[in-house]
């Protein structure tokens, strides 16, 4: 990984922490989250998996996008609904 993959991804694992942090106070089921992607192709390969004490409603995941979309909106990145994973623990 070179040295601006690095400072991207430690910008990216800042705004997605902010993400979380809100996501917590929003939505009560919602624990953590993680992200996948290749650094030099992100914007292509970008996933985001929540981790959840029950299922997420339909509403409660659109929610969830627009929250992480106005997070990593300053790099540039835009996630689809199909780049949201969810996981129930």
């Amino acid at each position: 990984m070179t040295k601006t993959q690095k400072k991207l991804e430690q910008q990216l694992i800042q705004l997605l922490t902010n993400a979380c942090e809100e996501l917590k106070t929003q939505l009560p089921e919602f624990e953590y989250l993680t992200h996948y992607g290749q650094m030099s192709k992100l914007k292509h390969t970008l996933k985001v998996e929540l981790f959840c004490t029950n299922t997420l409603s339909g509403k409660q995941l659109s929610q969830s996008l627009g929250v992480i979309n106005d997070e990593i909106k300053p790099m540039g990145l835009t996630l689809k609904a199909h780049d949201l994973l969810m996981t129930v623990q």
